[in-house]
């Protein structure tokens, strides 16, 4: 029978990222799989420029480590009420998209969860989003949530 041993899911503190995890918990309570749940921020100071999603210096509104750290705590809260039953949470510092693929890489997960926040903008689909790069980009399975 087919499972899930470990789920990746991608949180910025949004509403919509936070549907995300929320579905992401719940295939984890399903298959009884661990639940990692990362928070990119940008460690540099000083103002960005928007460019691609897979960019350094992409991440606009800068977040700060201690902001990703508060992200992270109101989806352990979220996760939790879905009933997930291990939850691990990071925070990263680099782009969404790095740090998302980086982190299926070191945790052998097998399911990368996101939203799907941008898919369907005019500016995602012209600068690139983090949803469709991610899928792109990724190994494992991909599950795009409708968040929005």
């Amino acid at each position: 029978m087919f499972s899930y041993r470990t789920i990746v899911v991608g949180t910025d503190g949004s509403d919509t990222s936070l549907k995300a995890v929320r579905h992401a918990a719940s295939l984890a309570r399903v298959y009884d799989a661990a639940l990692i749940v990362v928070s990119a921020y940008h460690g540099d100071s000083g103002s960005l420029l928007i460019s691609s999603p897979t960019s350094d210096t992409s991440t606009l509104p800068v977040v700060s480590e201690g902001r990703a750290a508060e992200y992270l705590d109101e989806a352990r809260r979220v996760a939790e009420e879905e009933g997930a039953p291990t939850i691990e949470l990071q925070h990263r510092d680099g782009a969404p998209v790095n740090e998302l693929i980086a982190a299926v890489e070191e945790n052998e997960a097998d399911l990368l969860v996101v939203g799907n926040k941008g898919v369907n903008s005019l500016a995602g689909r012209l600068f690139g989003n983090i949803p469709t790069e991610t899928a792109r980009r990724s190994d494992v399975d991909v599950v795009l949530v409708h968040t929005e």
